[in-house]
């Protein structure tokens, strides 16, 4: 792009930049003495422009130029005030007519613009792939770079030829260009209209079909429908893939240079397929394979580079040996030879043959590092990757290569602390200690003198005060010298510079040696370059968005310095909006040169709907409802509860930024629906958003009950700091508890629909190192919520729920993670028809149990349950605490973990106690603990967890062995018969994620 602007800038200088001089005497011809020459000298009376309004500001031209009202006419002023003015980039033809006017000369300087791209879109009918980014991204059509007509067509064309590829044969692609003369951008629309995508036919082979059957080459390309007879749809995706899974058939069979092409893909007359034309050619077998030691085929093409480049040369072969002999050092031979051999024999056959010869097996089982005095040896061995035997790595982690780099690690970490001399050497012994096949590796480290900064002199700095920058940097005076740290002190300067608007700064430093000893004097040189402002900012693109919400996020103003941290915030800020799926961000006229320049953001809005569609399964000891006349099983059975999710999201609802989200959940345990109303940034801050939803929520979780919520809430949330995180929140909901599997005396008082009003505030702290498998930090939370009458609650009370957990390393390895949760929920106002004791709603009740807070019982199965029928009951206070040691179990993916879960759900805070001995049957008030072994496989995603836990004293209870009929029939005649049952010892859990 570049090169075609200075090309183009070059031509209309040599055709366009004439001077054209008229002399006009009485509307007769031109007399010798007139000739433009005579004009030398003359005194310019006038300076005029056509059109009048040019491209720059009258103010910056007169800056630039050298020709200006009374000066005196030169021929070399008017070539140079075109050449300055050419060189802005904003012309694209400039003339000048000198008419004499009085005893003086008058000047016409007629220009044409350039012009420059702006928003290209993309109309189009297609079904994706490709997408409209991959449509633009093929035009080669840049943000802000000049513009030439020719490059609508090619664009065209490079947008025709993308579609070939997709199967989009013979589409129409037309194409509109808009001017916008007041920033001098050209927008551009492609209307593409095609018809359906073609389907690929059988390929046709060109070449040798000897080693692999056209049927074959046809099936290996897997371009057919599955199970369903046909050939797919083409995309460029899947042709490539056909191409490579061709290739790798003939590798399959030792054919590791054969060539396999696509030479054309030929649509056909129906316009509904499209015949492949295939080329290939076997080549020579190739027998790769390793003699002396076993080595799985998998492993030995990952490490012979060979099978990846499909050619065979001494270079990869010899990459090949380096990297089997690091891969069987790694498994303990760490005397391994590998050596090749490459013989061609007949028919042009070649055999390659890796001869392994592993040695001894052995074991690396120390590291020692000596010589250190500047850093301890904990510092150096956080950089170094090898790794003396452990529950990770069971013969230690330990290969030439590894012991090569790590030399190379200590060196550069005291090379960045001024140690320019340090020298690091490293020696192996065998039998360590006596013990055969164990190895050791010593490291010894001549540190030799720290090198400081003796002075420091910086030239060049004219335009900014650098003062309080300087003060930041490393290579201050008596700091310890190394280029490491030069290197940032430039990133920091320049970095300074560019946010000032010197786009064009530079920086250059010399070192020598300083006057004392182990010092060395430093010269920063700074070239500033011309500094640069802000003429205005440009957004294009928007099409349903509000101009206003994007001026909110605009970081630059017109006549700001042209800072690019600044561009980049605000690309960042209009990102974070949600709803652009790309935001690009450019220089207008990048190569011109002018102080003041065009910011473009061409903005492309997201999809206005997204739809997300999920299937899952729950398995194991499930908590949830069962038929409300099925009173067996109170603890909990095993089962599997099946689910399915749906999200719908309106994107930027009105323009506004906002959202509408509509969420649905079915599962045997739960019917939920939830209509949700997102406003970000309010108050145009971007620590605040605001949500208003409405809710209804059909739940089994709680094999008493089933519970039914209709809710209407309103929440803010503010960013305090990047760990402190406030909710603030009033919800009003209507909650009713049916099918309950309690005892009948107690249904008039816990059957009953509640209405609640609550304000509630919630704090989260994160200051964890992954949120997903943290290994240290803490992690805090505190909710607290009133519900009263004055918010229209038929219940009071107050609800006060906090977290804390910690995470420490013990070591390089083990971490120690805990957990502590402790919940009140005291009743106030209690009104008449409520159970004094515990007036507290059903549904509104703290429950608890299960693989997030105690792995003692199933889920939602602690605390309190019903003295004639067993179920649970919830409490209103809780206390948990969880306390894991998590450490490797096998490899870098495999860990292991050992807990120990204690706490309950209680009746309430008074009935709070520490002590492990249930007293009777009645009695839940009291601490559970369960001790047990986990696995977690770590994933993108988070680590798989898999938990077997041990309940050391859990609670027995009565239950009621008939049904619910039974149950009613007893409890008029008080002749209800229980049966003694307990919760399980063992418990199973199976989920994604740590426990805390």
């Amino acid at each position: 792009m570049r090169t075609v602007r200075r090309r183009h800038a070059k031509r209309s200088l040599e055709a366009c930049a004439v001077i054209s001089l008229a002399l006009a005497s009485g509307g007769g011809l031109a007399r010798a003495q007139d000739l433009p020459g005579a004009f030398e000298g003359r005194r310019i009376n006038r300076v005029m422009w056509d059109p009048e309004t040019q491209p720059l500001a009258m103010s910056a031209i007169a800056e630039i130029i050298p020709v200006k009202k009374d000066a005196l006419y030169s021929g070399r002023a008017i070539r140079e005030t075109i050449e300055r003015l050419y060189a802005t980039g904003r012309y694209a033809d400039i003339q000048v007519d000198a008419t004499a006017s009085g005893d003086g000369v008058a000047l016409r300087f007629i220009t044409t613009n350039s012009w420059f791209i702006g928003h290209v879109e993309i109309d189009s009918n297609l079904s994706e792939p490709p997408n409209p980014g991959q449509i633009l991204s093929s035009t080669g059509l840049d943000l802000g770079e000049p513009f030439d007509e020719s490059q609508v067509g090619s664009a065209a064309d490079a947008i025709r030829s993308l579609l070939d590829n997709y199967g989009y044969f013979g589409a129409e692609v037309t194409s509109a260009v808009n001017r916008d003369a007041t920033y001098q951008q050209v927008y551009i629309t492609y209307t593409i209209r095609a018809a359906k995508r073609a389907r690929y036919q059988t390929p046709l082979i060109n070449g040798d079909t000897s080693v692999l059957s056209a049927q074959a080459i046809d099936k290996a390309t897997r371009w057919h429908r599955f199970l369903i007879p046909g050939y797919r749809g083409i995309t460029q995706t899947r042709t490539r893939n056909g191409i490579d899974d061709v290739r790798q058939k003939y590798e399959n069979v030792n054919r590791l240079l054969a060539t396999v092409a696509l030479d054309s893909m030929e649509p056909q007359p129906d316009g509904k397929t499209a015949l492949p034309h295939i080329s290939v050619d076997p080549g020579s077998i190739v027998d790769i394979e390793a003699k002396g030691a076993k080595v799985s085929r998998k492993t030995f093409r990952r490490n012979v580079p060979v099978f990846e480049e499909h050619t065979v040369d001494d270079d990869l072969l010899a990459e090949g040996s380096s990297n089997l002999r690091s891969y069987f050092q790694d498994q303990g031979y760490f005397d391994v030879q590998v050596e090749y051999s490459h013989a061609e024999v007949q028919n042009g056959r070649t055999n390659i043959t890796y001869l392994i010869t592993p040695g001894s097996r052995h074991r690396f089982v120390h590291l020692e590092i000596s010589g250190n005095h500047f850093f301890d040896t904990r510092t150096i061995r956080e950089r170094l990757f090898l790794i003396p035997k452990s529950f990770e790595f069971r013969r230690g982690r330990y290969s030439e290569a590894l012991r090569t780099r790590d030399e190379g690690a200590i060196t550069a970490l005291y090379q960045s602390n001024g140690f320019r001399d340090v020298k690091v050497t490293s020696r192996m012994q065998d039998d360590y200690q006596g013990r055969k096949g164990d190895q050791a590796v010593f490291m010894d480290i001549v540190e030799g003198p720290m090198y400081r900064v003796g002075n420091l002199n910086i030239i060049g700095v004219k335009q900014l005060d650098l003062s309080r920058t300087l003060t930041s940097i490393s290579s201050q005076t008596g700091q310890p010298y190394s280029e490491f740290s030069i290197a940032i002190d430039r990133e920091t300067i320049i970095r300074k510079y560019g946010d000032e608007g010197f786009a064009d700064a530079t920086f250059e430093w010399d070192a020598a040696q300083g006057t004392e000893p182990n010092t060395v004097d430093l010269t920063f040189t700074i070239h500033e370059g011309e500094r640069q402002f802000v003429r205005q900012v440009v957004v294009t693109g928007l099409d349903t968005t509000r101009p206003g919400l994007v001026n909110k996020q605009l970081r630059l103003n017109p006549g700001d310095p042209l800072s690019q941290t600044a561009m980049a915030d605000t690309q960042r800020r209009l990102y974070d909006l949600g709803i652009f799926s790309q935001v690009n961000m450019a220089i207008q006229n990048p190569e011109g040169v002018e102080s003041h320049r065009y910011v473009l953001y061409d903005l492309e809005e997201a999809r206005r709907y997204s739809v997300t569609v999920g299937a899952g399964l729950e398995f194991g000891r499930i908590g949830g409802s069962n038929a409300v006349t099925d009173l067996s099983d109170p603890g909990g059975a095993t089962g599997v509860s099946p689910r399915l999710s749906i999200d719908v999201t309106r994107l930027n609802f009105l323009g506004t930024g906002q959202s509408v989200t509509f969420q649905g959940r079915l599962s045997t345990l739960q019917q939920r629906a939830a209509v949700s109303y997102f406003v970000p940034r309010i108050f145009n801050d971007p620590n605040f958003d605001a949500t208003f939803s409405i809710l209804y929520d059909d739940t089994h979780d709680v094999r008493t009950f089933r519970s039914v919520r209709r809710e209407g809430s309103a929440q803010v949330l503010q960013r305090v700091t990047k760990p402190l995180t406030l909710f603030y929140r009033f919800s009003y909901r209507e909650v009713t508890a049916s099918q309950l599997k309690i005892d009948p005396l107690l249904l008039p008082l816990l059957a009953q629909s509640v209405r609640v009003g609550i304000a509630s505030f919630n704090l989260v702290q994160d200051r964890r190192d992954d949120p997903t498998d943290p290994h240290k930090g803490i992690y805090n939370t505190l909710d607290l919520g009133l519900a009263s009458k004055i918010f229209g609650s038929e219940t009071s009370f107050v609800r006060v729920l906090g977290r804390n957990a910690t995470y420490y390393k013990i070591g390089q390895k083990i971490i120690l993670a805990r957990q502590t949760q402790f919940g009140v929920m005291p009743a106030f106002d209690i009104p008449p028809n409520s159970d004094p004791t515990d007036p507290i709603p059903l549904p509104e009740r703290f429950y608890g149990g299960g693989g997030n807070t105690h792995r003692g019982f199933p889920e939602n199965q602690a605390g309190p349950r019903d003295l004639l029928t067993g179920f649970p009951l919830g409490g209103s206070a809780l206390f948990f605490n969880n306390t894991e040691l998590r450490f490797p179990l096998y490899g870098a993916n495999v860990s292991g973990v050992l807990f120990e879960d204690a706490g309950n759900i209680f009746s309430s805070l008074s009935k709070l106690s520490f002590r492990v001995d249930q007293r009777d049957v009645s009695d839940f008030n009291y601490m559970v603990h369960a001790v047990g072994f986990g696995i977690r496989y770590r994933t993108p995603v988070g680590p798989i967890r898999a938990d077997l836990a041990y309940s050391i004293n859990p609670p027995q209870y009565n239950g009621f062995p008939g049904n619910y009929a039974q149950l009613v029939q007893c409890s008029v005649n008080n002749t209800c018969q229980a049966s003694l049952q307990q919760i399980s010892h063992f418990q199973f859990f199976f989920s994604i994620g740590q426990a805390f």
